[in-house]
């Protein structure tokens, strides 16, 4: 054998195998209501704080959020959220409103590259896609409208911000679409879907799936879900949180 050769074999496998490591990201999305509960509560920052923390993610999608506005006493709700569970907060706002803003964001346990925002239509009003690059993928977070076509409008606008990058891009949020309706199935012709297939509104007795974790990798390589789950919380909002656990080529 020469073991000069096999010696020099190794350490090339060595100096590669970091270009075929794969990515465990475990990703929440959860549409908060501005931390207003089912119960009534005006406010709830800690709860909706508890709620995150328990569940662990590596990055989080977070959904309706004042930031300054009179009806939240001009209280940044993200800033408390990211203060409350100690990950980081990034906010995008869609809307001006009350003397503030409101919007959608995100909690991250590692710090992204940048942070932007995307501005989307919506009849009833303005929606965004909040983006986070990190060095192994792409986080959007979204709210899409209420009416069928601005969210059909919305589809070419985060395919296109998806191609922009040769990461793989990870989407997630309220998308105010059942999974039979016309705009997701224009987002699963190119997307995977990698979230849980059950209900998630309302979170006191949920009876429509709206809210998702959906996919997209370069290469179209399917992505490996290790879990998928919708949330046992049913008041600290009027949604449910869900959880995916994946795996990223």
């Amino acid at each position: 054998m020469n073991y000069r050769k096999s010696f020099v074999l190794f350490i090339a496998l060595l100096a590669v195998s970091p270009l075929f490591a794969q990515e465990t990201v475990r990703v929440m999305s959860y549409n908060v209501r501005n931390c207003v509960g089912m119960d009534g509560s005006r406010f709830d920052v800690d709860r909706v704080a508890k709620v995150v923390t328990s569940a662990n993610p590596d990055i989080a999608g977070i959904q309706e959020l004042d930031c300054k506005t009179e009806r939240s006493s001009g209280r940044d709700i993200l800033t408390e959220l990211s203060a409350g569970t100690k990950l980081n907060g990034a906010f995008s706002a869609a809307i001006e409103f009350q003397g503030g803003q409101y919007g959608i964001g995100s909690l991250t346990k590692q710090k992204p590259i940048s942070v932007r925002t995307v501005p989307l239509p919506g009849e009833e009003e303005r929606r965004a896609i909040h983006i986070l690059e990190f060095d192994k993928y792409v986080f959007f977070v979204t709210h899409l409208s209420l009416t069928p076509a601005s969210r059909a409008e919305s589809v070419p606008i985060i395919n296109a911000e998806r191609d922009k990058y040769s990461k793989p891009v990870i989407l997630v949020g309220d998308f105010n679409a059942m999974p039979d309706s016309a705009v997701m199935k224009e987002f699963f012709k190119t997307w995977q879907d990698v979230g849980p297939k059950a209900f998630t509104f309302p979170a006191n007795q949920p009876k429509i799936r709206i809210d998702y974790v959906l996919v997209s990798v370069p290469d179209k390589k399917p992505v490996k879900v290790i879990d998928a789950q919708v949330l046992d919380e049913p008041v600290a909002s009027d949604h449910r949180p869900i959880i995916s656990v994946i795996e990223l080529p």
